[in-house]
């Protein structure tokens, strides 16, 4: 086990008056929050908005729907809602795409997500990821199952809350959808 260095926060009881000859100084305080920022990275504490697909995770972010909200708080799609993150923790540690892509596809019952109350046009669809295919920044998804849709609206919010989840990666430029063998905007487009 690695020891740690213990670093004196500054006296605020002492003042510096700028005649210090010795040599240039940092503030001791910006060291000690390097440091913690560190040790906390290290030992998992991730940002969910710089994750890479592949990077193993406890936590991602999955896109739910804020109907009729008009872009304001999430990314503007079909009908005027918005495709907003939420945060969810994964059942176990996994690659950050496919556990976001089968948390999301997971979430079947309700249309309302119970704790963040935004809406979830996938609920009632029993879809699973068949098959993730990467070539660089493009992906590709196949999923098995049917899409049960609601209104009119469904079809885009359920390909925006999809994309949105993927595309979340920076290592990701380019998602495509495919329901078997037909593409998801094709499939939706005939609903």
């Amino acid at each position: 086990m690695r020891q740690t260095q213990t670093i004196p926060s500054p006296s605020p009881s002492r003042s510096w008056n700028g005649s210090d000859q010795t040599a240039w100084h940092l503030p001791r305080w910006p060291l000690l929050a390097l440091l913690v920022g560190i040790a906390c990275c290290s030992q998992g504490g991730e940002k969910l908005s710089n994750l890479q697909a592949d990077t193993p995770a406890e936590s991602v972010r999955i896109f739910l729907i804020d109907k009729h909200e008009g872009g304001l708080l999430g990314r503007k799609t079909g009908c005027g809602d918005n495709a907003v993150p939420v945060e969810v923790k994964l059942p176990r540690r996994m690659p950050a795409l496919g556990g976001a892509l089968e948390t999301l596809l997971g979430m079947r019952g309700d249309a309302e997500d119970p704790r963040s109350g935004l809406y979830n046009a996938l609920h009632a669809s029993p879809l699973r990821v068949a098959n993730l295919q990467r070539r660089g920044g493009e992906l590709r998804v196949r999923l098995e199952g049917y899409l049960e849709l609601g209104d009119k609206c469904d079809g885009e919010r359920a390909l925006a809350q999809l994309t949105e989840t993927a595309l979340q990666f920076p290592d990701i430029q380019a998602v495509f959808f495919y329901l078997g063998d037909k593409p998801l905007r094709d499939a939706l487009a005939g609903k």
